[in-house]
């Protein structure tokens, strides 16, 4: 009898083993999920990202790409109680949506409904670029969780030409994030006709402010000056709250320790961007790794810095020139 219970003891405290250190390993997840795929143009398309984390986390992001002659992005909204959505510069056929809390919290579920306008009839899909959830490491600042397994990725949507009535407004809870695309841009003969108009205008008034100005002055050179210091304020990303004074130029930007601002993200390579002063004002140039300012991304070799611009490197290392 005393054998008996010590073998049973035994196979107990295994089978709770592999229990445990099933729950070990599990790993997290995030996946895109839609209730309904068929819709009528006009309709409010939802999609769910949903999450399963055993690590409470204290913000997620995520990224879908969608087919803008389709669909048109509405918002996006977070159940999670604490979770407050952080606008971000939108692209035209990606979704960019992040949140954040100053608690840890628990997720297995919806992390964020996302709405969208159906546009016309279409066969169309959706597509979950990336998602990632995040912690707040040792020293403060958002970090992304390790290993987190992305699932179902597409959702197929059915979109039938016959339009509907416009549909009123479904009372939402939780925080809402705006998701609107940037304005089109318009054509057109006249507004061609305008902008040149308005361009002969400007370099008129240029022409004669240069000429009185310069009349009497010939004898006296001035040395342009650059600007007073510009600081890139950091919004979102490993160093979020801090500002870095643009002290030393050309100043390297990018997550090789050896550059002026190192940017501890693996969205952001070894040498991301650049920042340089030209004819008195502040330049970025794109090495290859993906920058955008204002939501746009940057496809020549300089932009010229404003103060106020919103530049992204990657996915989410976010700050404000100025």
């Amino acid at each position: 009898m005393k054998r008996i219970i010590v073998a049973c003891s035994l196979v107990i405290l295994v089978a709770l083993g592999y229990v445990f250190g099933v729950q070990a390993q599990s790993a997290e997840s995030i996946c895109l999920v839609a209730n309904t795929t068929a819709y009528k143009t006009g309709e409010t398309v939802i999609v769910a990202v949903n999450a399963s984390a055993v690590t409470p986390v204290q913000g997620f992001t995520f990224q879908i790409r969608y087919d803008p002659a389709c669909l048109r992005p509405i918002h996006a909204s977070s159940p999670i109680p604490g979770m407050n959505g952080l606008p971000l510069p939108q692209l035209t056929g990606l979704v960019d949506g992040s949140y954040a809390s100053i608690t840890p919290q628990t997720v297995n579920g919806v992390l964020a409904e996302v709405r969208f306008t159906a546009l016309q009839g279409c066969q169309t899909g959706l597509y979950l670029e990336s998602a990632a959830l995040a912690v707040r490491n040792t020293e403060g600042f958002a970090a992304p969780v390790a290993s987190v397994l992305i699932g179902e990725r597409n959702v197929s949507l059915n979109i039938d030409r016959q339009a509907v009535a416009p549909q009123p407004a479904q009372p939402e809870s939780g925080s809402i994030l705006p998701l609107a695309p940037p304005p089109a841009a318009q054509g057109g003969f006249a507004s061609w006709i305008i902008g040149v108009l308005i361009l002969l205008l400007l370099g008129g008034i240029g022409l004669g402010a240069y000429k009185v100005f310069r009349i009497g002055s010939t004898d006296r050179i001035t040395t342009p000056t650059l600007p007073r210091k510009a600081t890139l304020h950091v919004k979102h990303g490993p160093h979020a709250g801090k500002s870095f004074a643009l002290n030393k130029l050309p100043c390297l930007i990018g997550r090789d320790p050896q550059n002026d601002i190192c940017i501890n993200d693996p969205h952001v390579i070894s040498r991301h961007a650049q920042i340089y002063s030209k004819r008195n004002g502040y330049y970025l140039r794109d090495l290859g790794g993906g920058t955008f300012i204002n939501g746009h991304p940057v496809k020549s070799n300089a932009v010229v810095l404003h103060p106020g611009d919103v530049v992204r490197l990657g996915k989410s290392a976010l700050f404000v020139f100025g």
